[in-house]
């Protein structure tokens, strides 16, 4: 859940007008969470839950606010389908997944996914020379065209995959069916063009 925390914060900043108090709401959420558990977490999706306790925290924080030291604050973007907190959700799980392929790449230089695949995502119409030139920029070990070219679709596809795979983390035993219906609702499809799935 704690993994979460920033699309929570973010979210929280923009209703509340204030760090502080996003602040003081998160903390109740998670004083919550702690003393109460996670009760229905697990039914249905992760952030429809999230949204929920934020809606809820920021109620309870507001509660606690003075009414003449409060500021006109609206709970409207705090909807389960707001466009914001999809937005927030979205860059979460794809900054999951962007780290999770650097961390791999960590681990076994000689295969550098991330560094090709952000090389390819930063310039969409680059050449395959000049993805050379911005996959050596952070790369462990120099690559050459015929590195690029051979681990390029491999990095598309394992980026795919860790992406899928942050996507399950937060619905209830979800299908195939399940996972392709989230990815395509936040927005995420475009990480899955040309590959080949099942």
């Amino acid at each position: 859940m704690l993994r979460y925390l920033s699309p929570m914060r973010r979210q929280l900043v923009e209703v509340m007008g204030s760090t502080k108090e996003a602040d003081e709401a998160l903390r109740l959420l998670l004083a919550h969470l702690v003393a109460a558990g996670f009760g229905d977490h697990r039914k249905g999706r992760l952030r429809d839950f999230l949204v929920r306790g934020i809606r809820s925290s920021a109620k309870a924080r507001l509660k606690e606010i003075p009414e003449q030291q409060r500021t006109a604050v609206t709970l409207d973007e705090l909807k389960l389908e707001s466009p914001n907190w999809v937005r927030y959700w979205r860059d979460c799980l794809l900054e999951r997944s962007w780290r999770a392929l650097e961390r791999a790449e960590h681990k076994d230089p000689e295969t550098p996914l991330y560094s090709i695949l952000w090389a390819s995502t930063k310039n969409p119409k680059a050449n395959i020379d000049e993805l050379v030139v911005q996959a050596n920029k952070t790369a462990l070990i120099q690559v050459d065209a015929s590195t690029v070219n051979r681990l390029l679709q491999q990095s598309k596809a394992t980026f795919a995959q860790l992406l899928a795979d942050e996507v399950v983390e937060t619905l209830e035993s979800p299908t195939k069916a399940d996972v392709r219906n989230e990815i395509q609702s936040l927005g995420m499809s475009g990480a899955f063009a040309g590959l080949a799935t099942h």
